[in-house]
């Protein structure tokens, strides 16, 4: 092989490897949400309360976590993307289903874009009386 050959296979191995680093950078800058929700609310079949509430894409975009002030709740999130279009921080928030008198979470909007949550995919998108919006701050 010539020094050409060489060279050019050098720069191809430290591109990739710069690309690389590069994702795994970003993967450890994982933005953390939280929001004050004032009701009980349901995740699929799991009810938490009210309370101040920690959400993070821990190892995924599609898996949100939420985690309870003090830790003492704690449960998982998938969802779907409807859109990867991250929406400006001052326009994240939940948004909540009501039926029955329980509040079901229903979309994620944040630095992933929008997403929904998978046990409401298919479901019609609320409205009126029928949807709550509880703002996310990211810090």
């Amino acid at each position: 092989m010539n020094m050409q050959g060489k060279l050019g296979r050098l720069l191809v191995t430290v591109c990739f490897g710069l690309v690389l680093f590069g994702r795994a950078d970003a993967a450890n800058k994982t933005k953390t949400a939280h929001a004050v929700i004032p009701f009980d609310f349901w995740i699929g079949d799991t009810k938490l309360p009210a309370g101040n509430y920690e959400m993070k894409h821990s190892t995924s975009p599609t898996l949100l976590v939420f985690t309870s002030s003090g830790d003492k709740e704690a449960t998982e999130a998938f969802v779907l993307p409807i859109n990867n279009d991250p929406v400006q921080e001052s326009q994240a928030k939940l948004v909540f289903l009501v039926q029955h008198g329980q509040h079901y979470l229903y979309e994620a909007w944040g630095v992933y874009g929008k997403r929904i949550v998978t046990a409401q995919y298919g479901m019609p998108t609320p409205t009126g009386d029928m949807r709550v919006e509880v703002p996310m701050v990211y810090q």
